[in-house]
């Protein structure tokens, strides 16, 4: 009987629902600079300490806005998909069965202003720029960067 019992209380232990924990998160920027702004009034402050706090903050808020900036970018490039590919580059190709020789098509690509012309609204309704740099290339190129 008392073996029985003891199965009882085990299954009413494990089956109860977990529940979360309720309050912001400590570890949010706004709870880290009220803490910071806290100990930065204490005239016994630790400078060490509120420096490491100070780091801490820089660190919550870069992770913040690498966050937006991803959640941005995924959103952009859902809308993405109405580029229409309509440019194709030739390569020259020199097979060694002999078959094929000539200039065959490699892969094809929307152009520039193309693409240009479906991002920047995009890029503006999620409060974005675009700027463009272009570098010479090896072979006589010119390498464009979006940024």
């Amino acid at each position: 009987m008392e073996n029985q019992t003891r199965r009882t209380r085990k299954t009413e232990q494990s089956e109860r629902p977990v529940e979360p924990l309720p309050g912001p998160a400590s570890d949010s920027p706004p709870t880290v600079l009220a803490l910071i702004e806290r100990v930065a009034l204490d005239p016994h402050a630790d400078v060490e300490k509120l420096d490491r706090m100070m780091a801490m903050y820089e660190r919550l808020r870069a992770k913040e806005a690498e966050l937006a900036f991803n959640g941005a970018k995924g959103r952009i490039l859902k809308k993405l998909a109405g580029i229409k590919i309509v440019k194709n580059r030739p390569v020259l190709s020199d097979i060694d069965n002999g078959k094929q020789r000539g200039a065959v098509e490699a892969f094809k690509y929307a152009p520039l202003e193309e693409i240009d012309k479906h991002l920047r609204p995009l890029l503006a309704e999620e409060q974005m720029d675009l700027s463009y740099s272009d570098e010479p290339c090896d072979g006589g190129g010119i390498l464009v960067r979006g940024l």
